[in-house]
């Protein structure tokens, strides 16, 4: 029997987006730091404020006839949510979004707004059993992380930059539940092989990729204390689990302090609108936790290249205006 990672293709994924999602730009960054030359892969300003649309458009594009007609469900506190809304409204496909009711507003509404029916679960659990429910009855579900067509469609993020930048030293990406990890890890690998660091970086009050690597398969999370929204799903996915341990060289963990200061500096230094979730990555550069194994004998004549995606760029409108004021 086949695997599932041998199905992946991120070229068969980039041929069916092209044209469809955005090949977003690779941006210089000056994080005051000589020995490192970073640049922002600004998924920011990706469809729907968010990687996400390239998973979503790559799951809906394969959908069959039958799937089409019965549509699509999925689990989400946001971005996948929305991704999938917009996917399904552009393939004329009826959708159905289970939120957590603590959601940012603007990502609930979101899904609305591209004719999704959104249903709210007061807790984690009642949200699966409310998939679970609409499953039952025929829809085709469409997981945020944890399915090769997603990681599939989030891994062009790691072609383009494979592409655009070759040279590129380390690649550091957020993790929620692992799809934009495996899927730009494996894609990187493929590519450029094993002379570069790939790193992810997960919330302390969220170590689920973390725990799951050191453990050598997918934990559930007893507690989740971050506050940082798609960063902290109860458990990495199974299959993101096992290609990341096989494609990534380490995982950090980042507290919520750290994260929404990076936020602020993406914000506010670079005028780029990101939630917290996407900041994550760049607060590994800022707050010097890069492998020190990168930096080893860099200079200002000869600097680390680094990759920060930012993954996101959807934050409550509340807390951006705090932060802008």
């Amino acid at each position: 029997m086949s695997h599932p990672i041998d199905s992946i293709s991120f070229a068969a994924a980039a041929d069916r987006l092209r044209g469809v999602v955005r090949r977003t730009p690779l941006v210089p960054f000056d994080v005051g730091d000589e020995r490192i030359e970073l640049r922002l892969k600004l998924e920011c300003l990706q469809e729907t404020g968010a990687f996400k649309a390239r998973g979503a458009w790559n799951q809906i594009s394969q959908l069959s006839a039958a799937e089409r007609a019965a549509g699509v469900v999925t689990v989400s506190s946001g971005n996948h949510g929305k991704a999938l809304s917009w996917a399904a409204q552009r393939a004329g496909v009826r959708c159905t979004v289970v939120m957590p009711a603590d959601a940012y507003r603007n990502k609930i509404e979101a899904c609305r707004e591209f004719g999704a029916e959104v249903v709210l679960g007061e807790t984690r659990a009642q949200c699966e059993v409310l998939c679970a429910e609409r499953v039952a009855a025929g829809a085709t579900l469409v997981h945020p992380y944890d399915a090769a067509r997603t990681i599939e469609g989030a891994g062009t993020v790691g072609l383009e930059i494979a592409e655009e930048w070759p040279e590129v030293d380390v690649v550091v990406v957020p993790v929620g539940g692992g799809g934009l990890l495996a899927g730009t890890s494996l894609a990187l690998r493929q590519t450029l092989g094993s002379r570069l660091l790939i790193v992810g970086c997960e919330p302390e009050g969220a170590p689920s990729m973390k725990l799951s690597l050191e453990r050598g398969h997918a934990v559930a999370l007893e507690r989740i204390t971050t506050k940082v929204q798609g960063l902290c799903p109860p458990h990495s996915g199974k299959l993101n689990t096992e290609i990341c341990g096989r494609t990534v060289d380490s995982v950090v963990l980042m507290s919520d302090p750290q994260i929404y200061a990076a936020q602020a500096e993406l914000v506010l230094r670079g005028g780029w609108t990101v939630e917290p979730a996407g900041a994550c990555s760049v607060a590994v550069v800022l707050q010097g936790k890069l492998p020190q194994l990168a930096l080893r004998g860099r200079s200002i004549s000869n600097p680390v290249r680094v990759v920060a995606v930012v993954s996101g760029g959807n934050p409550d409108p509340d807390q951006l205006a705090r932060l802008r004021a």
